[in-house]
């Protein structure tokens, strides 16, 4: 009966739900415990002058890669710790630095940590030598003070009188540009409306830059065929160039080589030409002859057709167009 009892009870709901919220909380702090334990992380801490607007939960970068995140900012005597984590897998040698860098113009940060040298970081602090910020209002005050005291007083107050008494012998020039700065001062007040449209029309130019993007590198890319083409083009001509140098060479040689017979052969070539010249003037003289002849005997053979009815063949209808001087149809 105690048995039966006792499992009665632990089918009470009320003893369900307790184990079941005691259940849910270890489990909760079993999360919370393994989350903050960082398993495969390194807690580093780096020495910085100042923050510099750097806050927890910012990430740390190393060669644009985020690998970490700040933990922890305290104070120290002299300077700020940021104590971060960082994949195990990082090697983190002796020399290793650190700077704090701006992500966005929304004022967000993070670590860049820029690891360097052998061994190991020497109780796992990047010490303040080795650490930046990106700004130290008291380095630009120092710098400008070093800046001034290297000025020469007495040459400036002396440059500042000379230049008193210049403007003071040229108060009609002095006049004259002050009144010309007022007057371009003036004429860009009123050209306002026309430098705010030159502003507009520029930022849609640039928005229509921004959205053809895509069309502009495709164009560059068939530019860069078309480059690629004239190039390959180029080297085509090139070597034609080349082969026909060649070639001329070549031919030049066989030219020279072949001189001592080829002279004779023009000589005795022209000397033939000219003797076929001669010989074709006097054929034509004969053949014109022989055509003066037929015209004789056609009339002296009176009128009619019997000469060409009964000796068909002895005078050729031809026989008249031979003669260069006469036209035949």
């Amino acid at each position: 009966m105690t048995r039966r009892g006792s499992d009665a009870r632990l089918r009470e709901p009320r003893t369900v739900g307790l184990i079941g919220v005691v259940g849910v909380v270890v489990l909760g702090l079993l999360v919370v415990g393994l989350s903050s334990a960082s398993i495969g992380k390194r807690h580093l801490t780096a020495i910085i002058e100042h923050t510099a607007g750097l806050r927890v939960g910012e990430e740390v970068q190393v060669a644009g890669v985020g690998v970490g995140e700040v933990i922890e900012i305290r104070l120290t005597e002299e300077a700020v710790a940021v104590e971060f984590t960082i994949d195990a897998d990082v090697e983190i040698g002796s020399s290793t630095s650190a700077a704090v860098k701006v992500a966005t113009l929304l004022g967000t940060h993070y670590l860049e940590v820029t690891p360097s040298g052998t061994g190991t970081l020497a109780d796992d602090t990047i010490p303040l030598e080795r650490t930046r910020v990106p700004y130290n209002l008291q380095d630009v005050i120092e710098g400008a003070q070093t800046q001034l005291d290297a000025l020469d007083e007495d040459v400036i107050a002396e440059s500042m009188t000379v230049l008193a008494d210049v403007l003071g012998r040229t108060p009609e020039e002095t006049k004259a540009a002050v009144e010309g700065v007022a007057a371009l001062s003036s004429a860009a007040v009123e050209r306002t409306a026309e430098l705010q449209a030159l502003l507009d029309a520029t930022g849609s130019f640039t928005g229509m830059l921004v959205d053809q993007q895509d069309e502009i590198l495709v164009l560059l890319d068939q530019s860069a065929l078309v480059l690629d083409a004239l190039t390959s083009r180029q080297a085509a001509i090139d070597a034609l160039l080349v082969d026909a140098e060649a070639l001329a060479t070549q031919v030049s040689g066989i030219l020279s080589d072949t001189a001592d017979d080829l002279d004779p052969l023009m000589v005795n070539l022209t000397e033939s030409l000219n003797h076929l010249y001669e010989v074709r003037d006097t054929v034509l003289a004969t053949v014109t002859s022989l055509s003066n002849m037929t015209v004789y005997l056609a009339n002296a053979s009176g009128n009619g057709p019997w000469i060409d009815l009964h000796v068909p063949s002895a005078i050729p209808d031809n026989l008249f167009c031979l003669s260069p001087s006469r036209e035949c149809s």
